[in-house]
């Protein structure tokens, strides 16, 4: 006899597995990797020429970026301002997905779509104070209730000041829900042994990784941490802590990573 609970799992994995079945491919709106925006429409100076090929002048180093190329309004510093606007397109896929970073700006470091004019999302970046990253990392709007309505893309570049630019790339269509996007991820110990083990993978997004022991905060890195397989491993001597309780905490990480579950504790490097 099948239980309730069997027949309610049934019906998941069928649900499932007709929802991969029906996925439609990927649809690329733009990966920014020619010469020019192409049929994109650039006003004002901050997205300079045509896409960057990664860090601009006087600019702290950008990562996270897929290919050469990639959208970034820090053409002639942070002064300059513009908009830079898809031509019109289907929504055909249940997500739209990309890369971002740069200014926290809702209204004026931004990325929008808009349909029939009107702002239905909105994405920035990370930063809206001193310090911080150019990484560019993964997000994406479910946009399911407007399938089959034409929609717009629109990077916007206002803001003058500090973080006033935006950073975009590899703008896809998919019925494939990226993964999302962690904050403040947190993994706590006992301190038992002498070392603590990072996984590094090189030029991967920097995360800031924030030490506490016992609530407080002794030590603060930008750290390569690998999402999955690492190139390598880092250590870090915790002993003077030994029988506290630390915390490591990662500002930003992405929701299949396993690079927390990762971290090993041992007597050996």
């Amino acid at each position: 006899m099948t239980t309730p609970l069997a027949l309610t799992q049934l019906l998941a994995w069928t649900t499932l597995a007709v929802s991969t079945l029906a996925a439609g491919p990927d649809v690329l709106i733009a990966d920014f990797e020619g010469e020019t925006y192409g049929d994109w429409t650039v006003t004002g100076e901050a997205f300079g020429p045509g896409p960057a090929r990664g860090t601009l002048p006087g600019q702290m180093h950008v990562d996270g970026f897929q290919g050469r190329g990639l959208v970034n309004s820090f053409y002639r510093g942070d002064a300059t301002t513009g908009t830079l606007t898809s031509p019109p397109f289907t929504l055909q896929r249940q997500f739209i997905a990309f890369l971002i970073g740069g200014g926290k700006d809702a209204q004026r470091t931004c990325l929008n779509l808009l349909i029939d004019g009107q702002i239905v999302r909105t994405a920035t970046g990370p930063n809206d104070r001193p310090g911080g990253s150019e990484t560019l990392s993964r997000e994406s709007w479910d946009v399911s209730e407007f399938a089959g309505k034409t929609a717009v893309l629109q990077i916007v570049d206002q803001a003058t000041g500090g973080w006033g630019h935006i950073n975009v790339d590899h703008i896809v269509q998919t019925d494939r829900k990226p993964p999302g996007l962690l904050t403040n991820a947190r993994r706590t110990f006992t301190i038992a042994h002498r070392y603590l083990h990072f996984p590094i993978k090189n030029g991967a997004p920097k995360r800031v990784v924030t030490t506490s022991v016992d609530g407080r905060v002794v030590v603060r890195n930008d750290i390569e941490l690998a999402p999955a397989e690492p190139d390598w491993w880092a250590f870090m001597d915790v002993s003077a802590w030994r029988g506290q309780t630390l915390t490591l905490e990662v500002d930003k990480l992405p929701e299949d990573s396993t690079a927390l579950s990762a971290i090993e504790h041992s007597d050996t490097i």
